[in-house]
């Protein structure tokens, strides 16, 4: 039996990222995807125009945690301050046990979409102290205060915070924990705006944990993987407007980095 990995987000329906992406995200790196819908959400490339809360989401998780043990968990965009309080009451029941890695998404790529300062307080106060991993992008950390060694105190037990949004020649990831850092580099690629890219890193990660991957093993293998999807898309084509991932175009790679 795979690992069964439990997914927590938003339903995008133009697919490139949200828990559609995520279970394909979790199976190519050999899990079983446990995809539950939090938030129904109105974007496409062109986007985002509104989310819209899953009212029985609280039953499609109770069935997906009765149905078998459950070997890591991926939370993405959950909407609204209340709802972050709902997921983390019930993710509590399997923290620590389970690895939670928490992916705080407080922005849209696509634009038109921007989360307040109490959706970020939420997830200091409800998530971080659950969090085996959080991922955020450099805007993201700011909106969570600013410094990735002072997130350890709310419990958070690492941080990854991702060099995406830097400039220069090399993306810089660096991986906090308690005992040090360690500061992942590779080539910055350019390929303009692409869609999904941190909900796809996050899942990857959890992916690795629920296959028993060490963390920081678990944080490199996934981010080579997304590197390595990233540069398979090629330049921009300069209609500036977000690219999916194209998963199928590294399958070899993937089924390589799972073994």
């Amino acid at each position: 039996m795979r690992p069964r990995l439990l997914l927590l987000g938003g339903l995008d329906p133009s697919g490139g990222a949200g828990v559609t992406a995520d279970a394909t995200v979790a199976a190519l790196h050999g899990t079983e995807a446990l995809p539950v819908p939090v938030v129904l959400t109105a974007q496409n490339r062109r986007g985002f125009r509104a989310t819209f809360p899953v009212a029985p989401w609280h039953e499609l998780l109770e069935a997906a945690l009765g149905d078998g043990p459950v070997h890591a968990v991926k939370t993405g965009l959950l909407g609204n301050p209340a709802t972050i309080a709902e997921v983390g009451d019930r993710l509590r029941l399997l923290a620590p046990a389970v690895p939670l890695v928490v992916d705080p998404v407080l922005s849209a790529s696509a634009g038109g979409y921007t989360a307040g300062a109490e959706v970020a307080a939420a997830y200091r106060e409800h998530l971080l102290p659950l969090a085996t991993l959080l991922t955020p992008n450099g805007p993201e950390l700011l909106a969570l205060g600013g410094d990735a060694r002072a997130l350890l105190a709310t419990g958070c037990r690492a941080v990854l915070h991702k060099g995406g949004h830097g400039d220069g020649g090399f993306a810089e990831d660096v991986l906090v924990q308690p005992d040090g850092t360690t500061t992942l580099r590779r080539p910055r690629l350019c390929p303009g705006p692409v869609h999904g890219t941190g909900c796809a890193l996050a899942t990857a990660i959890a992916a690795h944990l629920a296959n028993n991957v060490a963390l920081a093993h678990a944080c490199r293998a996934a981010g080579d993987w997304l590197a390595a999807l990233l540069a398979a898309l090629g330049p921009a084509p300069g209609d500036g407007l977000p690219r999916p991932l194209p998963f199928a175009a590294v399958l070899p790679l993937m089924r390589t980095s799972t073994r």
